[in-house]
């Protein structure tokens, strides 16, 4: 079962990228009859005002005066003038941790059958690129992956349970470096050398576990996305992409959202859609390099694989030299934008 289908809500905040959910995986079937994953307002008033509140009053004593003393309470109290939430936090002593997990889990199971079985994940967002290393090179790939887990105990862990993605990135100064759809086929055999070239060709025609990410709408420039799990055991899923895409790359619908025809109709949108197009083609002219003061933005052609935990040290350090030349084209910066 994917895990963003089973009904979940966050718990807390480690810094600013670390947050903790907590997964109630007996909601799972409810979830799917009504095709909503979101916990009921009545459910997230029950676990704050039998549950969480009394865990922490236990655990933490200090919070009395602190926490809200129900969930309508709390709810109030973070709403905008606008309509939105403002959340506030309460730091817990990293000693109490462990005995707030367990006394919490234990009166979420008392108190309803469908919280029984509760459990935590820790989701880690945004850290991409924040253990870039030499791949070449043992020492940094050994320090990076030690980074990369440094809020995980990794002798608990059993590294086939473990999935992580490698990736590798190929780029030239002034230029846009991207993938040939020509190669696509090489590079998977590469990845997965013990798989038969007949099956590779075949997954490529399979529109459900392959897709080409076409570049320009130009038939040789393409990335692609493959779900392998069926053809090796050691790399479950592969990407190969250009980091062009970060420019127009937005979490939140804005000037680069996709347009609807509609929006043509009417003069107020089609105005707006007029002064978007001015912020892109700004966007556009100073990647080029052609906005004085501005050096302009390179593309790198990035390739990432999963693997289990295991085999995360001994996959993807480098590529075959002559692979990389047959297998991406880099154009000039100016050209490409």
């Amino acid at each position: 079962v994917p895990m963003h289908k089973i009904p979940n809500v966050p718990l807390g905040k480690v810094q600013q990228r670390h947050v903790v959910r907590i997964f109630f995986p007996r909601l799972y079937s409810t979830a799917q009859l009504d095709n909503d994953v979101h916990v009921s307002q009545e459910d997230l008033a029950l676990i704050y005002n039998r549950c969480l509140r009394p865990t922490l009053i236990e655990v933490v004593p200090e919070f009395r005066d602190r926490l809200p003393t129900s969930y309508a309470a709390a709810f109030t109290h973070s709403k905008t003038c606008s309509g939105g939430l403002a959340f506030g936090s309460l730091d817990i002593p990293w000693d109490r941790l462990e005995r707030v997990a367990e006394i919490l889990l234990a009166k979420l199971g008392e108190q309803k059958g469908t919280f029984k079985d509760a459990y935590f994940v820790h989701e880690l967002r945004g850290t991409k690129g924040s253990t870039m290393h030499d791949g070449e090179d043992d020492v940094e790939r050994d320090f990076a992956l030690k980074d990369m887990f440094e809020h995980v105990d990794v002798g608990t862990l059993d590294p086939q349970d473990w999935l992580v993605d490698v990736a590798l990135t190929i780029g030239v100064e002034g230029h846009v470096v991207t993938w040939r759809e020509s190669c696509h086929q090489e590079l998977l055999s590469y990845l997965m050398p013990g798989v038969p070239m007949q099956r590779i060709s075949s997954l490529t025609t399979r529109r459900k576990n392959f897709h080409l990410d076409r570049t320009l709408q130009i038939k040789e420039l393409a990335g692609f996305r493959a779900t392998t799990t069926d053809l090796a055991d050691d790399v479950s899923y592969v990407q190969a992409y250009c980091t062009e895409k970060n420019v127009s790359y937005q979490l939140n619908p804005g000037v680069f959202r996709r347009r609807r025809p509609e929006e043509l109709l009417e003069k107020k949108k089609e105005q707006k859609v007029l002064a978007d197009l001015d912020s892109i083609s700004q966007v556009y002219y100073e990647c080029a390099g052609e906005e004085e003061g501005v050096d302009g933005r390179d593309g790198c052609a990035r390739l990432e694989i999963r693997v289990p935990l295991e085999k995360a040290m001994d996959s993807l350090s480098t590529l075959p030299e002559e692979l990389i030349e047959r297998a991406v084209v880099a154009i000039n910066r100016r050209v490409w934008w």
